[in-house]
């Protein structure tokens, strides 16, 4: 962990409250107040210091942050100077990315450079980024997954991502783990496994794929008793944040009872990490560390959000993201209306919402289509009376007549279940939509619900 620390992708989670063994899941408010006091943390920090690591804006941005009057721009310039860019290192052209990013500045023309493009050309052949963009090399595995991740967040194509996903999978070893350095096949390492799992799943691959379920017995066969993972002899946060981001973007939740140990998960491990003024500590008693606080607050973020770092930076630049989006649906009406990028589009439908508990209900398969819902990610199990909802890196489950919502695994409750009527069925629209990321508002003289892409 800390031979590629200036390499690691921050990552989120952070909680207001020391965890028992035998901890319960962390729910969503702890996870939320967390989140929200590590954010205050780092911004404090950047007041009292100066510049923050560069991994701290990324954070703070991803976490949705408004960083103006903060000093990412500065981070850029120092990250982006002529002698840094020099070295050719493949990790430095990334990282200048995802900061510009969340600086709000453009990667494709940076002071006269086209990061994005520098990396994309040093593709090879068998498929990795080169180590260095101006010297070649296959060592570094991290070099790789960065380079991936970084054009994901820029909303650019990987020019050979079906030999990026093979030149990543052919690293995993015989016990499914993963290493930094490619040349060694026998080290196993928790971080690297975990940032092996982010590129994966941003290549693609899902919790189905066999390279995943490898590399997933791996960790839980390393997994502590406190639920927690250790790097170099001693568990820490990071090692949690790494796991947990891996995880959530091939699909599984951090706390599923398969990565549940006597005391607890790797959520609430993390957590027992956090410090009363916000901060995470490396390791148990070695006071703050603005490493272990930005990647948990990373962690927290995706597990919050349903959605990864990258695909967030993305959406805040607006490269190759949604569109601009809203959607009116209104009460007892056979229509909806769409906004793109202020383009209204009306849609017509053969049911109606309704309201009931004080709560608006809408024909499942338009309130999907309506969000940017594919037709084939629409998917009704009539047996079991379940519909799931697939976009982007999040996936809803609801269950006819059940107050419990789940997404992408992680259950919440609702105070209304879906219903069916009239050979439809209805979902609630507000928590559905939430679970996407959208804001929900009610306008009461026209009987409409309003809901809009945050």
């Amino acid at each position: 962990m800390k031979r590629i620390a200036c390499f690691l992708l921050a990552i989120a989670f952070c909680a207001a409250v020391a965890f028992p063994a035998s901890a319960s899941p962390v729910s969503s408010p702890q996870a939320g107040e967390a989140l929200k006091r590590a954010k205050s943390y780092l911004l404090k920090l950047e007041k009292e210091r100066g510049v923050l690591s560069p991994w701290s804006y990324i954070a703070l941005a991803a976490s949705g942050e408004n960083l103006g009057g903060s000093r990412v721009s500065r981070a850029c310039e120092l990250l982006g100077s002529d002698e840094e860019l020099a070295s050719g290192e493949m990790n430095t052209y990334c990282l200048l990315v995802f900061t510009l990013l969340a600086a709000g500045q453009d990667p494709f023309n940076y002071r006269g450079k086209n990061i994005v493009e520098i990396i994309q050309q040093a593709q090879l052949p068998s498929g990795k980024f080169a180590d260095n963009v101006k010297t070649g090399g296959e060592d570094l595995v991290n070099s790789h997954i960065w380079a991936v991740l970084a054009l994901k967040a820029a909303g650019a194509s990987v020019p050979d991502p079906e030999g990026a996903r093979r030149w990543l999978a052919g690293r995993q070893h015989e016990d499914g783990s993963f290493y930094w350095n490619a040349r060694d096949r026998k080290t196993a390492d928790v971080d690297s496994t975990g940032m092996v799992l982010m590129a994966l799943g941003a290549l693609g691959e899902t919790q189905e794929s066999p390279v995943v379920q490898k590399a997933v017995r791996y960790l839980q066969s390393v997994q502590k008793a406190s639920g927690g993972f250790e790097s170099w002899g001693a568990e820490n946060p990071e090692s949690c944040s790494m796991v947990i981001l891996g995880l959530r973007t091939v699909g599984i939740d951090p706390q599923d009872p398969a990565f549940r140990k006597p005391e607890g998960d790797p959520v609430t491990a993390l957590l027992r990490f956090q410090l009363p003024d916000g901060s995470f500590e490396h390791i148990e008693g070695g006071g703050v560390n603005e490493m272990a606080t930005h990647q948990a607050l990373m962690a927290l973020d995706a597990l919050l959000s349903g959605e990864i770092f990258w695909t967030r930076l993305k959406r805040k630049a607006g490269l190759g993201g949604r569109e601009e989006l809203s959607v009116r649906f209104r009460v007892g009406k056979k229509w909806y209306v769409t906004s793109r990028s202020g383009q209204e589009e009306r849609h017509e439908m053969d049911a109606v919402p309704f309201v009931e508990s004080g709560r608006t209900f809408v024909p499942v398969r338009y309130l999907a289509l309506a969000m940017g819902v594919a037709e084939r990610d629409i998917l009704w199990d009539g047996k079991n009376r379940t519909v799931t909802l697939r976009l982007g890196n999040t996936a809803v489950r609801l269950t006819v007549g059940s107050r419990t919502l789940y997404v992408n695994g992680r259950s919440r409750g609702m105070d209304v279940a879906p219903v069916v009527r009239n050979g439809r069925t209805y979902l609630p629209a507000r928590y559905v939509a939430e679970a996407f990321g959208y804001r929900v508002d009610w306008n009461e003289s026209l009987k409409e619900v309003l809901i809009t892409l945050q």
